[in-house]
């Protein structure tokens, strides 16, 4: 019995030891990975190694950084969940390599190559309109709204969104969606002769947006006017068949409220 327990491990072991282990392959999201570390085990390679790998693995350089007095390669795979990883080295060899936000990278997708708008948040302005025109998007026009300037961009591919960003010192700092009519430059395209537009589309926006709103539908300006103690803002378009004078109040650069005024009010 001795003997035959022995001949059996010896041929489990025999086994063992000819089976080939089962390589992970670079950068597969089934092999761990998220933020901080690397699931990409280059730490200890030569740099070219390194490099070769990263391609290998669908990766594309992006660009260097400087982190912490340390000089970063960062690369970019936006169908990978690992979505901007980077190394540093010394002597020719990978010393520490970590993901990155993706933002950093210039990549936008969320993983495995879709597109989320948020994630140009914290973007270079560059490689945000770098990722729209990747996405189908082409620029609209820009915008001032809540006293900052918004760059819109439309999509042609049928979805018919309009979104639009902001930026500080070269980065964008916000993102949000508009009405495709503000990449249109037109409030109501649909009467190009002028001027219908229902007033309770103008409560929440702020005071810049639906100025733009009502400039766009053909209004114009009249006057301001005292109202129950509130400011009102009255704006007229003669080319209108009813709701020719529109009125709107305003607290904290919101409108709290709009209304349709009668003509003579408007003068």
């Amino acid at each position: 019995m001795k003997k035959i327990i022995a001949a059996v491990l010896i041929a489990a072991s025999t086994l063992a030891i000819a089976t080939p282990a089962i390589a992970q392959p670079y950068g597969d999201a089934r092999y761990g990975g998220g933020r901080g570390q690397s699931s990409l085990n280059l730490e200890g390679l030569r740099v070219e190694d390194a490099k070769r790998n990263l391609r290998d693995s669908g990766y594309d350089h992006a660009r260097n950084i400087n982190v912490g007095g340390k000089q970063y390669d960062l690369w970019s795979n936006s169908r990978s969940r690992d979505n901007c990883v980077g190394f540093t080295s010394y002597n020719g060899r990978v010393t520490n390599a970590r993901n990155f936000d993706d933002a950093e990278c210039g990549v936008a997708g969320g993983g495995w190559g879709r597109f989320d708008p948020s994630d140009l948040r914290g973007m270079r302005v560059d490689d945000a309109k770098r990722n729209l025109r990747d996405y189908g998007y082409t620029h609209s026009r820009n915008i001032g709204d809540d006293g900052k300037q918004w760059d819109l961009w439309s999509s042609p591919r049928g979805r018919g969104e309009c979104i639009g960003f902001t930026s500080y010192n070269g980065k964008v700092t916000a993102v949000r969606d508009y009405r495709n009519s503000e990449c249109d430059g037109e409030w109501n395209s649909g009467h190009p002769a002028g001027g219908w537009l229902s007033p309770d589309r103008l409560r929440g926006q702020s005071v810049d947006s639906a100025k733009r709103d009502l400039s766009n539908a053909g209004f114009r300006k009249a006057r301001n006017i005292n109202l129950g103690g509130n400011q009102w803002d009255l704006w007229f378009d003669d080319r209108a068949r009813d709701g020719r004078c529109v009125g709107f109040t305003s607290y904290n650069s919101r409108v709290t409220d709009a209304r349709n005024f009668s003509e003579r009010d408007c003068f």
